[in-house]
C-alpha cells in the first residue's frame, strides 16, 4: 500500500458508496460484514450512508472483509482490487491452472525485461 495523501482522500459518502457496491458485488449481507467486522448492522449501513466516518481501524477491517485494498476504499484509485471472490468460487483446480498462468506470466515477463 501506498501513501495516502489527505488530498486524495474521498468524501464519506464516496468511501460509503464504495463499501455498498463492493459488498453488494460479492453478495454479502451488512450483517455479514458487520460480524466480519465486529460492529453492528446499523453501523455498516451508517457507513454506506456516509452518515458515519470510517476510521482508520475500522477502514482496514472493512477492506479486509471486502478483500479490497484500503487505498482502494478510502481513495477509489487502486493498482488492483483483490478477486479472491471471485477466486474462491472455482474449484481447486482452476484455481491452481491460474495460478500456473500467472506464474508463467510473470516468468516471460522478466525473461523479456532481461533481454531489453
Amino acid at each position: 500500500m501506498g501513501i495516502i495523501l489527505e488530498e486524495n482522500l474521498s468524501t464519506p459518502i464516496q468511501v460509503g458508496n464504495r463499501i455498498y457496491e463492493r459488498r453488494k458485488q460479492i453478495n454479502m449481507t451488512q450483517e455479514t460484514l458487520s460480524e466480519l467486522i465486529g460492529s453492528t448492522p446499523q453501523a455498516v449501513s451508517n457507513y454506506e450512508r456516509g452518515e458515519r466516518e470510517l476510521k482508520a481501524g475500522a477502514a482496514v477491517k472493512v477492506a479486509k472483509a471486502l478483500r479490497v485494498t484500503t487505498d482502494w476504499l478510502l481513495t477509489g484509485e487502486s493498482e488492483a482490487v483483490f478477486i479472491e471472490s471471485e477466486l474462491g468460487e472455482l474449484t481447486y483446480e482452476n484455481r491452481r491452472i491460474i495460478n500456473d498462468i500467472i506464474e508463467k506470466c510473470i516468468e516471460l515477463t522478466k525473461k523479456q525485461a532481461d533481454r531489453s
